[in-house]
This record gives structure tokens, C-alpha cells and sequence, in this order.
């Protein structure tokens, strides 16, 4: 699972593997966290500990002093970009990780209220369910069950309803 955080105005890329494996902006780093306290974490990362009080609203302690801090997964980052919505009500719905997809649930031609599941895709043996944004009709599939796609691959395209 990949993670982008801001700490105060430093920027920082973290990937996680399913091995228990933490690559921080690309290098592989040894680490340990644990939760001693209800928001508060105990943090080793290359030797160096640190403790973490997370205030909520975005801040948290971190040694000590007050910090600005926002995690955002890569599920939350390709929502938040909005990279579906392309133009005129007509939105192209992409895998925000690679994974195996398991099922397509709708057909071209199909309606699918907003939040409907279009898809399900398989990563890191967890099921995440692909939803329409908004009250559309499937244009075009562009994968199908079964196969296996890459982040940002196109699941479908999909064309908003008049309401």
C-alpha cells in the first residue's frame, strides 16, 4: 500500500508491503510502531525512535513538538485527484492499485445509481469494490473479469444520467 504524508512542510512517500517491508521515498528503511497509549504510538524508524500523539484536525506531537500531519493511502489520493471525471458528466473509472479483477457487475449498457458497484478488484488478497460517482449509464468495459490490471488501468467508462 502506498502513503503520502505531509509532516509540517516535508513531503514523504511510503510504501508498505505486504512483508512487512517500509521503502520511505524509495529506501528501504527498518521500522516499528506500536500504539502504547489510545493515540499515541510509539515509532522507530532506522534506529531513531520517536514518539507520535496524534491531536486529530490534521496536527499531531510528534518529540514533543506540534506538527501539522496528513496520511492519505493511495485509495484516498486517487479519489481526491478525481482522476475519474474527464469531461461532460462522462467518467472513466481506473484501478487505483494492480490487482486481479475478480468481477464486473455491470454490462455496457447498463445504469448504475451513484455508489453502485461496477467492479471488484483483488490486491494484496483484499477485496476493494470499484463504485460509480455519480447516476450513469456503463459506455464501455475496458477489462473483464478475471483479468489482471495495473494502477490507473481503465475498468470502464461510464456517462451520467439527468437526476
Amino acid at each position: 500500500m502506498r502513503y503520502r504524508v505531509a509532516v509540517g512542510d516535508r513531503r514523504i512517500g511510503i510504501d508498505a508491503t505486504p512483508e512487512g517491508r517500509l521503502l520511505i521515498d524509495g529506501r528501504v528503511v527498518a521500522y516499528d510502531a506500536r500504539e502504547i497509549a489510545p493515540g499515541t504510538w510509539s515509532v522507530v524508524v532506522d534506529g531513531r525512535s520517536h514518539e507520535v500523539v496524534l491531536l486529530g484536525n490534521g496536527r499531531a506531537h510528534i518529540d514533543g513538538s506540534e506538527v501539522a500531519l496528513a496520511v492519505a493511502d493511495e485509495r484516498a489520493l486517487a479519489a481526491r485527484t478525481d482522476r475519474s471525471l474527464v469531461a461532460g458528466g462522462r467518467h472513466e473509472l481506473r484501478a487505483p492499485m494492480p490487482g486481479l479483477l475478480k468481477a464486473v457487475h455491470v454490462k455496457e449498457g447498463d445504469i448504475v445509481q451513484r455508489d453502485g458497484a461496477v467492479a471488484t478488484l483483488e490486491a494484496m488478497k483484499m477485496e476493494n469494490e470499484l463504485r460509480a460517482p455519480a447516476r450513469a449509464t456503463v459506455q464501455r468495459l475496458a477489462a473483464v473479469a478475471g483479468s489482471k490490471v495495473e494502477s490507473g488501468s481503465l475498468i470502464a467508462v461510464l456517462v451520467e444520467e439527468p437526476a
